[in-house]
């Protein structure tokens, strides 16, 4: 009986989603399971036969470089929901849908003016999930539980490695400016002087461990369309996390953090009882909260490792 081959769908970008996708490559193939990338770019259905981005040759991958070999009965092509439409044009092998996010489709279908998730889900084996956020929308969609399986991604373990002890940390806020947040954020800074605000961007991964190790808070107020990778990293770090509640922010399961910690609309963001708690969480910080060390737990390897 012929073994399975695994091929992961990813676009050639250097971003948390073909990073995820790498990851589960690398897990197959240590669990000894034919693995590899399947690089596309635009519609064609192709492989694209080019190297990934440096940052992820430490997971040890090879890329397929033909379509002929990927269409067989062996076959098992893992799709991210950004690209889910693909599904529908494979025909030999079995396809499973992997929603790293849940906005990114439900995007597609408003530029589309097209929902094909009823046509979508019959061609569909298994649908994985990495976050309790699309794990209750595909519920809400009809999906039995039996198709649906949770496998978690992983943060680097350099991110959490060495922490700083808490008198070297400096009245640093951290905030993701792509992440689309930033104008929620905006009139936090205006009323928060005490801190010094650093969006992050345009850093490499060593410098981003080294800002989120001497920072003491991280906010996000993006729209969390999955489990974020940075709000995990900055937690790794020693960083006190405040989150709105849009997409998986909303979940416990998520990001795991005190209520209290979770904006619900723009009016708390400008409201003294928030500064008030910005001040206690960052003048005088003696420690992380303990809510920092649950998520950064979840984040680990060995959670991607136990749900393969």
């Amino acid at each position: 009986m012929n073994q399975k081959c695994y091929y992961i769908v990813t676009p050639l970008l250097a971003s948390g989603g073909p990073e995820l996708a790498h990851q589960m490559c690398h897990e197959l193939l240590l669990q000894n399971q034919k693995a590899q990338m399947y690089y596309i770019k635009g519609p064609n259905k192709e492989p694209i036969d080019k190297l990934p981005n440096e940052r992820y040759e430490k997971y040890g991958t090879s890329h397929v470089r033909s379509l002929e070999k990927v269409e067989q009965k062996n076959s098992v092509v893992i799709v991210p929901e950004s690209s889910a439409a693909w599904i529908l044009s494979l025909k030999k092998c079995r396809k499973v849908l992997w929603w790293m996010s849940v906005d990114n489709y439900i995007l597609n279908t408003k530029l589309t003016g097209w929902d094909y998730f009823d046509i979508l889900e019959p061609e569909v084996s298994l649908h994985l999930v990495q976050s309790q956020y699309a794990h209750h929308y595909l519920l809400e969609r009809g999906v039995s539980q039996d198709k649906i399986l949770y496998v978690s991604d992983y943060i680097s373990e350099n991110y959490g490695k060495f922490q700083l002890p808490a008198a070297f940390r400096k009245d640093i806020a951290l905030y993701t400016p792509k992440k689309g947040g930033d104008k929620a954020i905006q009139p936090l800074i205006e009323k928060t002087s005490w801190l010094k605000w650093i969006p992050l961007q345009n850093f490499t991964e060593e410098q981003m461990i080294l800002i989120m190790e001497i920072a003491k808070v991280y906010v996000d107020f993006g729209s969390h369309p999955g489990k974020d990778r940075i709000p995990r990293e900055a937690a790794g770090c020693g960083c006190c996390i405040i989150t709105n509640r849009q997409g998986s922010a909303g979940f416990y399961e998520d990001v795991p953090i005190s209520d209290r910690y979770k904006i619900e609309t723009l009016f708390q963001v400008k409201g003294k009882n928030f500064q008030k708690t910005l001040n206690v969480l960052s003048i005088p910080w003696k420690s992380s909260p303990k809510h920092s060390n649950t998520y950064w737990q979840e984040g680990t390897e060995e959670t991607m490792k136990k749900s393969l």
